[in-house]
């Protein structure tokens, strides 16, 4: 299917002195566009690049319209102890924001020699461990947020965007690889929770083709009821000969609320970073990724409804001037005026700050207009 996607301009939607990366942006119920994102000191020049900081928090930042952004952000959850990881946020039916994250513990090397759960080298001087999954809700578009409540699945991770059932209970997308059989496979788990996060179920756990592992899921719910789950994907063993084919998008679905899934199927989509689906206001779905190859950059494909016609998708490049594969964790929004907004953390060619940048975007036949198939 031809995209048609026209880039019309990039913007930044927040820079500072922090390194801010991993965004993620809904719509509340007031019509404003809030983004979350992890926010951290910036420690590349002290000790490098590394994802895991004892002081990152969750903040974020909102607009009117997605083009003007507020110049300041606003701490969503900072914990005392822990480091705040990829905060992901869900607007409900009744308007309530649910948002997701997962935390961090760093600790001395000889504090904690000896504890398999510390298994993390973090700048080669600590160790860290994964805490697990939190949830936190606003019932003001996002102004103010309860406090953070435990996953009590396991140590699981998340960085995606949940879906929301006809009875108003949630399934939200985690992955972990210390579950289960502690083999070092991640996985896909689907848990649910019918009171927003005060409880939890496991509800299916989604197993990678072997060799293989999933990582970051997406759960997109189409019209006719379907869930699909995109997943980055690594190939364990990956070979030079591989490529950018050892990091495959991999989708399953379900036809029954989540409990049963198809077994992964591998897509002809490739990067090392998580895939985002949105649903355009034409009922298809665009899909944006960070692509962490040369030339680095973002690439997006459009999707039909059901997100069946694999073999018609056309692969758009919106930026190819990326510093190098730390970029992307891409997700976007349409705009009041049809335009779409593709969201995504961002260093160009020699820059070395990382901060939140997007991509302003129209469709073939103007800035909502349908787009040629």
């Amino acid at each position: 299917m031809r995209l048609a996607l026209k880039p019309v301009k990039h913007i930044v939607l927040y820079k500072d002195r922090h390194y801010n990366s991993f965004p993620n942006i809904v719509v509340n119920k007031e019509g404003t566009f809030v983004v979350a994102f992890r926010q951290a000191p910036d420690r590349q020049g002290t000790f490098g690049l590394q994802h895991v900081d004892p002081s990152s928090r969750a903040v974020v930042a909102t607009s009117a319209d997605g083009e003007t952004w507020s110049s300041e952000a606003n701490v969503l959850y900072d914990d005392f102890f822990y480091g705040v990881q990829d905060p992901c946020l869900n607007v409900l039916a009744d308007g309530t924001m649910f948002a997701t994250c997962f935390m961090w513990k760093v600790a001395e090397q000889d504090d904690v020699r000896g504890d398999p759960d510390y298994d993390y080298k973090v700048y080669n001087n600590w160790l860290g461990k994964r805490v697990g999954s939190y949830t936190l809700r606003s019932a003001d578009g996002g102004l103010t947020w309860d406090r953070p409540l435990p996953v009590d699945l396991g140590r699981l991770s998340i960085r995606g965007n949940a879906v929301e059932l006809a009875g108003g209970s949630l399934l939200v997308p985690f992955y972990s690889e210390s579950d289960g059989a502690k083999d070092g496979v991640s996985r896909a788990i689907v848990g649910r929770t019918d009171d927003r996060g005060v409880s939890w179920t496991r509800q299916a756990v989604i197993e990678p083709e072997q060799g293989y592992g999933l990582f970051e899921p997406n759960l997109y719910r189409t019209p006719s009821g379907k869930i699909v789950l995109f997943a980055r994907c690594h190939k364990r063993n990956p070979q030079p000969e591989d490529g950018r084919e050892a990091y495959p998008l991999v989708t399953a679905e379900s036809l029954d609320d989540g409990l049963t899934w198809s077994a992964p199927v591998r897509r002809p989509l490739y990067s090392p970073s998580p895939f985002h689906p949105l649903r355009l206001r034409d009922g298809r779905v665009l899909l944006t990724y960070g692509y962490r190859f040369r030339p680095y950059g973002i690439r997006a494909v459009l999707l039909d409804a059901e997100c069946e016609r694999w073999a018609e998708e056309e692969e758009e490049i919106v930026r190819e001037d990326g510093h190098g594969g730390d970029i992307g964790y891409t997700c976007a929004a349409q705009l009041h005026d049809g335009r779409i907004l593709i969201v995504y953390y961002y260093s160009r060619q020699n820059e070395r700050e990382r901060y939140i940048a997007g991509t302003l975007c129209e469709l073939a036949n103007g800035r909502g207009g349908e787009a040629a198939t």
